[in-house]
């Protein structure tokens, strides 16, 4: 993506907000937003390192809580075009850098309700890939059968609809359609949701990762789990209600 096309989104995404959430909304957003720029040029993250075997589901464990709803799996920007000429949300407008990922060869699922979007997940399964949706160098075997997943979000609206772990179900069977035999990533160990909602899939995690950046450099430390991998949950930590 340009850097002109990337304004553009910025301002098409300005205007969205402002007219959805008026002043005080945009201005939430942009701190929001310069506070993301921020974490591009200084950032730490202390994270969890999973590993799920792509093995067969019943798709009815999974569904979200919501009476209708539309997947949209995109591989390029020209099938995002197309998806927003038919009426849909785009979702580069809300993800400017968005367009970069797709461009590098990563995958986007989009849960919209009616033209609304409602989720954004992506999935890698090469190096040039993972590195567009996940800056946390985690070691990925993609030669080997495996693949990762990343940058998942759900609109505030939407929270609580059970979409996280309904689009890991729909990028596990997109993977095992494809051959993949398992799939990586991170989760930070301050983020509980989110490991509530991959311990409905018995992950395996089995180390935990230290990652600083500061402008260009990085400085990244894996180590094993402290009492070897485990399963589901991490130690002292709650599955109810994920």
């Amino acid at each position: 993506m340009t850097q002109r096309n990337t304004l553009a989104a910025l301002a098409r995404r300005s205007r969205t907000v402002l007219r959805k959430e008026g002043p005080a909304g945009l201005l939430r957003r942009a701190g929001a937003f310069v506070a993301f720029l921020g974490s591009r040029v200084v950032h730490a993250e202390t994270a969890y390192l999973y590993e799920h075997s792509i093995v067969p589901r019943d798709r009815r464990e999974f569904l979200p809580r919501l009476d209708s709803w539309e997947l949209r799996v995109m591989h390029s920007n020209a099938e995002a075009d197309a998806i927003a000429a038919e009426g849909f949300e785009d979702f580069r407008d809300a993800f400017v850098f968005a367009g970069r990922s797709l461009d590098a060869g990563a995958v986007v699922f989009c849960v919209y309700v009616g033209a609304e979007l409602a989720h954004v997940g992506w999935l890698a399964v090469d190096a040039a890939g993972k590195k567009s949706i996940d800056r946390v160098p985690y070691s990925v075997a993609f030669e080997s059968g495996q693949a990762c997943t990343g940058g998942t979000y759900t609109i505030p609206a939407y929270r609580g609809k059970g979409l996280m772990p309904y689009v890991y179900y729909e990028r596990f069977e997109y993977l095992r359609a494809r051959g993949f035999t398992s799939s990586r990533n991170c989760v930070e160990v301050s983020n509980v949701s989110s490991q509530k909602a991959h311990a409905r899939f018995n992950p395996t995690i089995y180390g935990m990762g230290r990652f600083r950046k500061v402008l260009w450099w990085t400085w990244w430390r894996e180590a094993p789990l402290p009492g070897g991998p485990r399963r589901g949950m991490p130690a002292g930590a709650s599955a109810e209600k994920a």
